[in-house]
């Protein structure tokens, strides 16, 4: 348990670096900030800090010694960068393709399309993570770096809501047309799979239902739901007008909806139950955990309507305040699916699940 609390600080600490190494683009830390964290800023982020979080969550669930190298390769690759070296590159791709092997492992629990989806992100990971390698640059392979993480946690809501059977194959068709946008390097196609996938998720996930509820249910339903809004404008703007630029407002908006309004947004909705499992830490749900989330979105608004430095510092501040939360409200002895337990009992109303 102490090297999942010590992996999984150092990657929330690579992240923060990562965040602030973005922030500095904008002036805010001067130009003592190291150089090769703000040149890669989004490299960091898409090919080391996000799978190494996901790599570290699969090795608790897998259990067996050679998943751990996941986690390790991450904080190692980030720690290279972070130092000016040049060997982050053969550590992102040895690290997909460990993430392949545990996804590998783990389909045969999952078997179907909820199974597949990860192994296919993995994949396209890879790919681009071998792109990158090859001397891609960083924001021409920020989609496909998204779009393993938009597969990933399309998965994870398959499994979390019980989306399975027929109403599922119409995912099929989608899946497959973003996995071939990013190996053919086609943004339009890759914009369309993010569009279709958002528009599917939103009319069929179970945080449709729980966004009526209370507490922590409803809370992460509504972070979910507010994930597929910018995923779903992210895509729409990629499919209408590609990739054209790799800097300025409009690649702004359309990468950072996906890794701000939708990865984190996923996040902030899932940490509360995600980060206790792993590190054995109990938290408590309050009103408090709104406070991050809206000041995500709102400043993310605020960077797409033009105002870019401010709308940076505010998506910063949201992620500095989400850990602040979590830390503050970690309670000893509290159970949280004991207390969703009672919650259920005492409500006269069926309910369609526990989780968002």
């Amino acid at each position: 348990m102490m090297v999942t609390r010590g992996l999984l600080l150092g990657l929330a600490l690579g992240m923060l670096t990562a965040l602030l190494g973005g922030l500095s683009r904008f002036g805010f830390l001067g130009p003592n900030f190291p150089a090769p964290v703000v040149g890669q800023h989004g490299a960091l982020l898409g090919a080391l800090l996000f799978p190494g979080l996901i790599g570290l969550e699969r090795a608790v669930a897998i259990g067996r010694w050679w998943a751990w190298g996941a986690p390790w390769l991450a904080v190692l690759g980030v720690a290279g960068v972070v130092l000016g070296g040049n060997s982050a590159y053969g550590l992102a791709l040895a690290l997909a393709l460990l993430l392949l092997a545990q996804q590998a492992y783990l389909w045969r629990r999952s078997p179907g399309l909820e199974g597949f989806m990860p192994v296919l992100a993995c994949l396209l990971l890879g790919v681009t993570d071998w792109r990158w390698g090859q001397g891609w640059p960083a924001p021409g392979c920020a989609p496909g770096w998204a779009s393993y993480l938009i597969l990933l946690v399309g998965a994870e809501r398959l499994e979390l809501s019980f989306l399975r059977g027929r109403r599922t194959r119409l995912l099929w068709p989608v899946v497959t047309c973003l996995a071939l946008g990013v190996a053919a390097d086609l943004p339009r196609l890759v914009g369309l799979g993010w569009l279709a996938l958002a528009w599917w998720f939103s009319n069929h996930d179970l945080a449709r239902h729980n966004a009526r509820r209370t507490g922590l249910a409803a809370y992460s339903a509504r972070s979910v739901l507010a994930g597929y809004f910018w995923l779903s404008l992210s895509g729409l703007q990629l499919l209408i007008g590609g990739l054209p630029y790799l800097a300025g407002p409009a690649f702004d908006r359309v990468l950072h909806g996906v890794f701000i309004g939708f990865v984190l947004s996923m996040v902030l909705a899932h940490g509360p139950i995600i980060f206790p499992a792993l590190c054995k830490a109990p938290i408590r749900f309050s009103g408090w955990f709104y406070l991050p989330l809206v000041l995500l979105h709102l400043s993310l608004a605020m960077r797409c309507f033009g105002w870019r430095e401010a709308g940076a510092a505010g998506n910063v501040l949201a992620v500095f305040l989400y850990g602040l939360t979590m830390v503050r409200h970690y309670q000893p002895g509290y159970n949280p699916f004991l207390q969703a337990s009672k919650t259920t009992k005492s409500s006269s109303k069926p309910v369609a699940g526990q989780g968002a």
